[in-house]
């Protein structure tokens, strides 16, 4: 071997294939960009994530961190009740600030998505390496699992949320197993937990959940005495203590203001069949042209949802079964992981705030997974070579029959994805028969067939059309242009639902010259009222017709202009709205036109635009009316959290209305006394002003469950600190840590070893 010539340095082996997980991910990740440039904006991504980033990182770089409300946002904007933007994650804040920062909205969407994949992949590559899979079978299992059907097509695609938790996920599974072994100090499983809870998805609560569990039962079962509490076992579950006690913080707004949202609507438990897979469904989970028959949000199902890596069906023949035997106790935790999962993906499509059950079909793939690159790291058999070929060819040619016989008409597609499959899985049989870079050669067949199902995918099927489509403009500074004639509190009158089932979309595109779909307005330094919700206050939505995306119809922009009850002024004298869009559809179907006090400004066949041709009461404060006999002599909204009103003179009494949503959360006092807050018939804020008093009106908003979140989030830091010290001052026993890694020549030696003793016994079991 010739010397490496002086000044040079290699790679050591414990980076190499870390770099070709990360390097292979980010490349593949950019090929669907490169195809469709919309294929990472579909669904929740363009009309909620995007735009309230952007806004979340306009509020941080103001200083208001947490933002647990912004009354501007109306429906849209309680962001601790939604839990979903994760306000408490720190790791959060760059996305939003990087958002914010941005000129072109999808360009740093793609971006910030490819990142979490990348660390998705990552983590895999190192959960997969802490249960001794094979550094290349590691490497080929991670680059895989962030291009399984239901995570490229639709968290990546859509559910920004899911795909950040998601991404999470190994790592907790990672550095918990570590802190069981004892190789981690159990800090840093509390710091990981702690992310996966602040991160605000609840499919992230719930994998800290199994996977703690899983682990426990590993803990109990992979020792010289099973049952035995273990050090690791103690520590672990006081990890996943100190870890819960961050919920009430992050979880208790939601559960407080439930109640009055849509979220309370609809049994707690039903089977609707939404995103509702069967066992059937899985057997594609090889072939990546194969669409399941799931219901979705668009029926019918245009993506392969169900699809897992081309590899994992076909080669499950030759794999070294017997290499289970004396390792199953140490396997128990990704095997009772993918059994819990197991039975959430068969579950009803509706668990309390846990609905359609695909969604949590990649925690299973994790899993399996694992337990795969463990098997993948002991060689593909050589043994009974027609019987396991016999295998590859049934594992293969029945699921693409099956999904032909579902879908006739689909039969060039299913083909070129079998075919993709089989010269692949021929590949990778004729390479486990090299020599000595078999297992490099393996792992680039893998890795490169990756890339090559991701590339078919996205030829065949583009962006996810069983998610809704938006194409929403993304440069900034045009938005803001096109928009900036649109002055105060703005109301828009519209849908685009229809438009949105055309393949192309292209008409539904040139009515955003007019108008804005979800949260979208949040990017223009607009005050819309319309925003994008998961946690829509049910009143103030069916006061306007509202539905959750902010479409309307008609029967809104008719009650904008009447009182929600007898006394009130209209509407949109409560609300202080100043402008107001209207689709020419909805203005002819209310049948109803602005009444005096309102200027049209624009009238054509797009849309039309009226703005308020009287001042306002009370500008700069939300106040927008007071009973009879109320003097006010000053209000002043101070910031997004707190409002103060001087009065004069109560009168006698009564209550005084906001152009804010009545949240849980807010609080008032008068001349230093609470006063009741509440809320109208349409959802606005109320407060109670007692007869015949003067003084200073102030408003303060605060999270439901704020003290009992900040204390039991500072025992659970607390009891972590105390975790740590305790782990760092006694640490057990631990076997040898499987991510020390082995030179390339004991790494060579041992493989050949392996593989040679396994053929043996293979060979002494054939009959003679």
């Amino acid at each position: 071997m010739k010397p490496r010539p002086a000044g040079t340095r290699r790679i050591g082996p414990g980076l190499l294939w870390p770099l070709v997980v990360v390097v292979s991910t980010g490349v593949f990740a950019t090929i669907p960009h490169l195809v469709t440039k919309w294929f990472y904006q579909r669904g929740d991504t363009a009309a909620q994530f995007a735009p309230t980033w952007f806004h979340l990182g306009e509020l941080t770089r103001d200083g208001v961190y947490p933002a647990w409300m912004d009354p501007h946002g109306w429906a849209g904007g309680n962001y601790a009740a939604e839990a979903l933007f994760g306000i408490y994650d720190p790791l959060n804040i760059p996305v939003w600030l990087a958002m914010s920062g941005a000129s072109d909205l999808m360009t740093t969407t793609f971006l910030i998505k490819l990142v979490f994949m990348v660390l998705l992949a990552l983590g895999t590559y190192f959960v997969c390496r802490e249960y001794d899979a094979k550094p290349w079978a590691a490497a080929s299992v991670a680059v895989a699992l962030p291009f399984c059907g239901f995570t490229l097509f639709w968290d990546a695609g859509s559910w920004a949320s899911g795909l950040i938790a998601f991404s999470y996920t190994p790592w907790v599974w990672f550095v918990l197993r570590r802190v069981l072994r004892g190789t981690a100090n159990p800090l840093w499983g509390f710091v990981v937990g702690a992310l996966a809870v602040t991160q605000g998805n609840p499919y992230g609560v719930v994998a800290l959940l199994v996977i703690g569990g899983a682990l426990v039962v590993e803990g109990l079962l992979d020792t010289d005495r099973p049952g035995r509490l273990t050090p690791g076992v103690l520590k672990l579950v006081g990890v996943g203590v100190c870890s819960a006690l961050l919920l009430p913080l992050v979880f208790l707004p939601l559960l407080e203001t439930s109640s009055m949202t849509v979220r309370a609507l609809g049994p707690m438990l039903a089977n609707t069949g939404k995103m509702q897979p069967v066992p059937s469904d899985f057997l594609q989970a090889s072939n990546p042209t194969a669409v399941p028959p799931i219901l979705p949000i668009i029926a019918p199902m245009r993506v392969p949802s169900t699809f897992l890596a081309w590899f994992v069906l076909p080669l499950l023949p030759w794999l070294r079964w017997g290499e289970l035997r004396g390792r199953l106790r140490g396997l128990t935790g990704p095997m009772v992981m993918s059994a819990c999962y197991l039975a959430l993906v068969l579950a009803p499509s509706k668990l309390w705030m846990f609905r359609w059950p695909l969604r949590v079909s990649e925690y299973l793939y994790l899993g399996l997974l694992v337990i795969f690159a463990q098997l993948l790291g002991r060689g593909l058999a050589t043994t009974h070579v027609r019987g396991r070929i016999l295998g590859s060819v049934v594992a293969i040619g029945v699921p693409s029959y099956l999904a032909w016989a579902n879908n006739p008409a689909v039969l060039h597609r299913l083909a070129a994805g079998a075919a993709l499959v089989v010269v692949l899985t021929a590949l990778a049989l004729l390479t486990a028969r090299l020599g000595g870079l078999r297992t490099v050669a393996l792992a680039g067949v893998f890795i490169v067939g990756t890339g090559l199902t991701v590339t078919l995918q996205v030829k065949t099927f583009g962006e996810n059309q069983s998610s809704r489509g938006w194409h929403v403009p993304s440069d900034v500074s045009t938005l803001r242009a096109r928009f900036d004639d649109r002055s105060g509190t703005v109301m828009q009158f519209a849908t685009f639902k229809d438009l949105q089932y055309s393949k192309t979309l292209r008409q539904l595109t040139e009515e955003w010259r007019y108008f804005l779909p979800g949260s979208m307005y949040d990017v223009t330094d607009v005050d819309a009222v319309n925003h994008y919700t998961g946690m829509g206050m049910v009143r103030f939505q069916r006061s306007l017709c509202m539905s959750y995306d902010g479409f309307t119809k008609a029967c809104g922009y008719h009650s904008i202009f009447s009182s929600p009850q007898p006394g009130l002024p209209s509407l949109a004298d409560l609300m202080k709205i100043e402008t107001l869009v209207v689709g020419p559809r909805q203005a002819r179907a209310a049948k109803v036109t602005p009444p005096a006090g309102w200027t049209q400004v624009t009238d054509s066949s797009q849309v039309q635009i009226y703005h308020r041709s009287q001042p306002l009461l009370w500008p700069g404060s939300h106040l927008s009316f007071v009973p009879n006999g109320v003097k006010v002599t000053a209000a002043v909204s101070d910031d997004i959290r707190h409002e103060h009103v001087d009065i004069a003179a109560t009168g006698s009494g009564g209550r005084a209305h906001f152009a804010m949503l009545g949240w849980p959360g807010w609080h008032a006092t008068f001349d230093g006394h609470p006063v009741r807050v509440g809320r109208d018939a349409a959802g606005l804020l109320t407060v109670m002003l007692p007869p015949g008093g003067s003084g200073r009106l102030e408003l303060t908003f605060t999270p439901p469950g704020l003290k009992l979140g900040l204390a039991a989030g500072a025992i659970g830091i607390l009891g972590a600190l105390a975790l740590g010290w305790f782990g760092r001052r006694r640490r057990h026993p631990v076997r040898k840590d499987p991510l020390e890694e082995p030179s390339d020549d004991e790494r060579f030696d041992e493989d050949r070893a392996d593989e040679s003793r396994a053929d043996e016994e293979e060979t002494e079991k054939e009959p003679a």
